[in-house]
């Protein structure tokens, strides 16, 4: 009996350890049960949102075992009836006040680049309309004296504006290109190209709403036309905007308050610029007396994408924010202006763009503009 025992003993453990190991998965698969075929997959942490320009969606992108949601070379894609616009790269968060169906892929670079086998579907409902804001756009316009077609871009832009009134706020940034030093240049306008709007180094260059978009706008017209609309219709304003500035004469000092009142409860920030017009300056092919408009002299605000309010912004309830500045001598307060734009987040905070924007002659005021 004692023979037959231990005989049968290592029988019932070798059977026992191959059950766990059964129940227990075998080693190429994932802790959710996933294979680690290194596969590129993606998942939602929803599939039905409001657009409301504030709910989000997350999404998860796994290559087999590997969670590479956050990496630096993992970006989304929305697949479109027109084509694939890629979203920037580490970013997993999207929101969207525009009420449709987005369909979302993803791509990963690991030696070689990997698409998703599979695709995501997100319903965004529409939502109870609140008050009708105007919505203006803000044109970021980046120029120098030795840039031979930037003044083409001007000559558009300002086309633009007549033929659209009240549409477009032009911030034109200068900066030194073409071996030439550019006396209109602040230190925003290369900390906006390198940090925010993908390092580009051709000039002119123009981008609505602190968007990198998927187009370089130059000066062809009928192309920058296009991307406004797009974005009209693809990003509309969910907030108002009110300026009131005061202008001290004796300390050439100017208060600036932003106003913003949401239809929906969101974060928001708050960025200023000071700009003027009718700078006389040399331009290569522009002569020697050329008219610089829309000079970026400074901005307020301590951060390129704006300060923040403080917690979120109720619906309906008008919150403000207030900075002041001392002019530099030999600015022309007659000829400046204040431009205040509001920014929100789509993407859980990597990047910050304008929602709405208003403008005003400095030391005037402004009300909130709606459509009519």
């Amino acid at each position: 009996m004692k023979k037959l025992y231990l005989t049968i003993l290592p029988i019932v453990m070798i059977l026992c350890l191959a059950m766990l190991s059964s129940c227990s998965g075998s080693s190429d698969e994932t802790e959710n049960g996933g294979a680690d075929d290194g596969i590129l997959r993606i998942t939602a942490d929803k599939t039905v949102m409001q657009a409301d320009g504030v709910e989000r969606v997350t999404f998860t992108v796994r290559l087999g075992a590997k969670d590479v949601s956050e990496e630096s070379t993992m970006n989304l894609i929305l697949v479109k009836e027109s084509g694939e616009e890629n979203l920037d790269y580490g970013i997993r968060a999207f929101s969207t006040s525009v009420p449709g169906t987005y369909v979302f892929k993803a791509r990963y670079y690991e030696g070689k680049s990997i698409v998703s086998e599979n695709e995501v579907t997100i319903q965004a409902n529409s939502t109870s309309g609140g008050v009708s804001y105007y919505h203006k756009l803000l044109g970021m316009q980046f120029t120098s004296i030795g840039c031979q077609a930037c003044p083409a871009l001007s000559t558009t832009l300002k086309a633009i504006q007549t033929e659209q009134p009240g549409r477009l706020a032009v911030a034109s940034f200068h900066m030194d290109f073409g071996g030439m030093t550019d006396p209109m240049t602040i230190a925003a306008t290369n900390n906006y190209r390198t940090n925010i709007l993908g390092n580009f180094t051709g000039l002119p260059r123009l981008f609505y709403n602190l968007r990198k978009g998927t187009k370089d706008m130059i000066s062809i017209k009928n192309q920058i036309e296009e991307e406004l609309q797009n974005e009209l219709k693809n990003y509309p304003a969910s907030c108002g905007v009110a300026i009131e500035s005061v202008y001290n004469a004796s300390d050439r000092t100017v208060t600036v308050t932003g106003k913003l009142t949401s239809n929906v409860a969101n974060t928001y920030r708050c960025l200023i610029y000071l700009v003027e017009d009718g700078i006389k300056y040399f331009q290569t092919n522009g002569g020697n007396d050329y008219t610089h408009n829309n000079v970026v002299r400074a901005v307020l605000s301590t951060s390129l994408n704006g300060d923040r309010f403080t917690g979120e912004i109720n619906a309906g309830v008008e919150s403000t924010m207030q900075r002041s500045y001392q002019l530099e001598p030999g600015w022309n307060v007659e000829n400046m202006r204040v431009i205040v734009s509001m920014l929100t987040t789509l993407d859980g905070g990597k990047t910050y763009t304008c929602n709405n924007v208003n403008e005003c002659k400095l030391g005037e005021s402004v009300d909130y503009l709606y459509n009519e």
